[in-house]
This record gives C-alpha cells, structure tokens and sequence, in this order.
C-alpha cells in the first residue's frame, strides 16, 4: 500500500472516529453531568497510565524490530505474551497496596472500590496492552487498511450501546451511571480484542512462536523500550497529571467541566496523529535526506491545518458546548481557547517525534519529555490551585508550547534544516493538487512523491 493509501486511510478512519466520539462524548457527558464525567476522567486516565507504566512501551519496539529483520514475528509475539502476563501480577499488586495504604482512590474512584472493580480494572488493562500489540503488528506489516476498518467499527459501536442506555433500552438509574459505563467499556474491550485476534490470524497468519526472541535481543528490547518509556511516561504526566490536580484541588465536578475542554481541544491532533503513524512505519525504509524533506512536507500540512481546524472549531465551540452538553458545561469553552494556545503548535512534535523514533534516535523525545515534565509539574501544582481551571489550561498550554519549541530546534540542529523551515512551504503548496502528490509515495526509483 503506498504513503498516499496509508495516510488516506489512517486519517479517513481517524475523521470517521472523531465525529463518533464526539457524539459519544455528548451522550456520555448527557448521562454522567459533570461529577460523573469527573469519576469517568480518573477511571480512564488510571486505565491508560496503567498500560503506559506497566506496559514499558513495548508496541514502540514491535514495528522497528520486525521490519529491520532483527527478530522473527512469532518470538516477539511469544515474548510479548509472556510480557503481558507477567505485567497484569505487578498491576493486581500494585493495586492491592494502594488499596492497603488508602490510595485507591488514585485508580478507583470511590463509588466503585471494591474487587469486583478491580477484576474489571485489570481486565482492561490486559485488553488494551493486547489490543496495543495487535495493532503494532498490523502496522508493521502496513496493514493500514484493516487497522482502519476495525477503529472504525469499535468506535460506532461503543456509540450504539451509549443510545440504548441514554434512550433508557438499557435501564439505569442516574446514580450507577457511572457504574453501568465502566462494565460497558469493559464488555467493548474484550470484544475489540476478539476481534484484533481474528485480523491478525487471517491477515497475517502468525501465531506464538515456540521460543521467545533470543537474550542478546531482549537486552536490546529493553533498552529501546526504555529510552521511550520513561519518555512516554513523562510525557503522559506532562499532558495528565493537571487531571488528578484538578480533581485534589477542586473536586470531580470541576474536573468534569475541566476534561471536556482538553478533550475538545486535543481533536486537533487528529490529523498529526494520523500523519505520525504512517510516517514511523515509513520513514526507517527511507534515506535520511528523503525522510527528513519528506517529514517537514508533514509537518507543515499538519500544522496549517490544525490551525485552520482551530479556528473553525472555536467558533463551533461558542454556540455548540451549551446546547450539546448542557449549560453547566459553558464554562469549558474558555479554557478551550487558552489550550489552543499550545495545541496547535503541538501537531510539530507529534510528526517529529515520528522521524526520531523512526531513525532509532529515541533519546531526543526522552530528553524533551523529560525537561517538559520538570516545567509542567512545577507549574501544574502553582497554578491550579492558586488558579483554578485556568491555571491548569494554561500550564498544558504553556507545557504544550515549550515541548514543541525544543523539538523544533533539535530537530533543525540534528538534521541541519533551516529554523524557519514550518514557513517556508514550496511554491503553491497550499493547492490540493499539490498535497496530493506529496502523499503519492514512492516512485519507481524509490523517492517519494514530489
């Protein structure tokens, strides 16, 4: 499949899940009211920390390691499965001494601390450290496509079920709403992981191999994962960590009000994200001076159009937010404006972190992160509760603003390129015509589109 079908497909299938998941969130923020939504942002954001943290970062490694032929696709699916399991006993502890010491409440919010929670916890831990390395499979077989068609349908789906419990098919009572979308979610992730088995055997007939992958590489595993661990797990406290400030400071139902903004804002990544996916399955094929003209090519599309997307979303925004989500959310949307503020400039290190994770140069993304995070604690635990929610809507903007100016300049430094290279597009750059050839991929002599 060339760059162009690629790209067409990862950002048709992102656009497609954008406008289901913001139904989705109107629907669930509809059902929940800001306390709810409050509990739902700790519960998830607990979930997503858990894979990040237990997960090492493992799906980072699958790509790089299967397409440079270092290790054959059934030892790493052997390894990753071992993995896996051994990760879900350090969550089920580690849960259970939060438990003893009155801190579960960091995972858990208080309505649903029990075992039972935990089990589902832990159940969708291990779906989604699944689904992650499913999915990185697919990719590193450019099975862009099927990845696509399957994001699409666990996205409308989840949607589906939401209509039936707000239209009151599924019968609820407002006080375990909360409740009812936890065991929902938890029933849709094993669902999705059934279905990601059932792609990867028919598409790309690979099982569990008999032996892992060999210690000298498992050595190397670890220390590729490392560098991206500890900067990914940076990074999510650099753009998470407000939530849980949030929530200590000024309760769940500010933090409900609070998440749906950044939620909102951070829709522009879409196209950024989807442009980075590809390009990291893409650009370890390419020469360097190929792959880093191609990459600012990336760069400036996704960033001309975050900001064109920014400015047709804020004034939907105005009108929209209050209808949608009722009137005790409006608030949101002036913290929406001060995120954008970081989040458009943000689509430049989402496609170069692509580029340095692609050329096995993962220490720039850990020492950003890293810098990043000092800055954005500090400031998360000044501002928000001197501040309030303009406070953390500010240090995101702030943390956003400065990961995105270290990882220009390192990125012009590193490959030579001109600082002003995000404004200085080619000549009718802007036509469509022109976009298009640039996502044409390769031509017979291996350079990409022009």
């Amino acid at each position: 499949m060339t760059l162009k079908k690629s790209i067409s497909f990862t950002f048709g299938a992102q656009l497609i899940n954008t406008c289901i998941g913001f139904v989705s969130s109107v629907i669930i923020t509809r059902i929940l009211g800001t306390e709810g939504r409050g509990e739902n942002a700790i519960f998830t954001n607990s979930i997503a920390f858990a894979v990040l943290f237990f997960g090492f970062s493992i799906n980072s490694t699958i790509p790089y390691f299967i397409n440079s032929g270092k290790a054959k696709a059934e030892e790493v699916l052997s390894t990753m499965i071992v993995y896996i399991l051994g990760s879900t006993l350090l969550l089920y502890f580690t849960l259970e001494l939060l438990d003893h010491f009155g801190r579960l409440g960091w995972a858990l919010p208080g309505s649903i601390q029990n075992w039972q929670y935990k089990l589902i916890f832990i159940g969708i831990y291990i779906t989604s450290l699944v689904n992650g390395v499913l999915t990185s499979f697919l990719s590193a077989y450019k099975k862009f496509r099927e990845i696509a068609i399957y994001s699409v349908l666990f996205q409308f789906l989840p949607l589906v079920v939401y209509l039936l419990l707000y239209f009151g098919v599924i019968p609820y009572t407002p006080a375990g709403a909360f409740k009812i979308i936890v065991i929902i979610t938890a029933l849709l992730a094993l669902a999705s992981t059934l279905s990601l088995i059932i792609l990867v055997v028919r598409y790309l007939a690979i099982g569990p191999g008999k032996k892992l992958i060999p210690v000298t590489l498992i050595k190397q595993f670890v220390l590729f994962s490392s560098m991206a661990y500890i900067g990914n797990v940076a990074t999510f406290f650099n753009y998470k960590l407000d939530f849980w400030v949030v929530d200590a400071y000024w309760g769940k139902s500010q933090l409900g009000i609070y998440s749906l903004a950044a939620q909102l804002s951070q829709l522009l990544w879409m196209l950024p994200s989807a442009i980075a996916t590809v390009l990291y399955s893409y650009a370890g094929s390419l020469g360097r001076e190929e792959a880093v003209r191609y990459t600012i090519k990336l760069k400036q599309i996704a960033f001309y159009a975050t900001l064109v997307f920014a400015i047709i979303g804020l004034g939907l925004a105005y009108f929209l937010i209050p209808v949608l989500y009722g009137r005790e959310f409006t608030f949101a949307f002036n913290l929406i404006g001060i995120f954008f503020i970081g989040v458009i400039p943000f689509s430049i290190p989402t496609v170069l972190a692509s580029l340095f994770a692609a050329m096995g140069n993962f220490r720039v993304s850990f020492w950003i992160s890293l810098i990043v995070f000092g800055i954005s604690t500090g400031m998360y635990f000044i501002l928000i509760p001197r501040y309030g929610l303009y406070g953390g809507a500010a240090a995101s903007a702030i943390a956003y603003l400065i990961a995105s100016i270290i990882s220009e300049v390192v990125f012009c430094r590193t490959y030579h390129v001109h600082p002003l290279n995000l404004f200085m597009p080619e000549r009718n750059f802007f036509l469509l015509r022109k976009i298009k050839n640039i996502f044409q991929g390769p031509d017979p002599n291996g350079r990409l589109g022009e």
